[in-house]
């Protein structure tokens, strides 16, 4: 009869694991760009890289970002790309966490890529997903 029995490590965000530097999360927001465009944010974080994507509620559509933080991880700037991978925003950024919780909030400014328009952003985090890391497999013949 074999056994096997696995451990794992649950991990919860960057600020649980900054380290070792190769922490990889997920995070999902809610918030506003401007008074009145409700956003779903999705942030991948891995190292200091920010990849990720937002969707306009009222509309549905859709925009994939890329950027970095700061050394410290308070603060982000991502470049914005519509659907046909046109570049048309940036957004500069703090990031607010507490001691367990990396970047509870994000507040910044979204600018259009013609300088033209510029809005405040505010986003509230509403979930994260642990990274799960597999520790050891022991196997038993018996």
């Amino acid at each position: 009869m074999m056994i096997l029995i696995m451990s794992m490590v649950w991990q919860y965000g960057v600020a649980q694991d900054d380290e070792n530097g190769s922490q990889n999360s997920l995070f999902y927001y809610s918030g506003t760009i401007g008074e009145v465009q409700k956003v779903e944010f999705n942030l991948q974080v891995t190292g200091l890289v920010i990849t990720g994507s937002y969707i306009l509620e009222k509309t549905g559509d859709l925009f994939l970002f890329n950027g970095r933080m700061n050394a410290e991880k308070s603060d982000m700037g991502i470049r914005i790309y519509n659907q046909n991978n046109v570049y048309i925003a940036s957004m500069e950024a703090s990031l607010f966490s507490d001691t367990d919780n990396f970047a509870k909030t994000i507040k910044g400014i979204w600018r259009s890529a013609d300088l033209k328009e510029e809005f405040d952003v505010g986003l509230t985090k509403q979930a994260e997903l642990a990274v799960v890391i597999e520790d050891e497999v022991i196997n038993e013949a018996g």
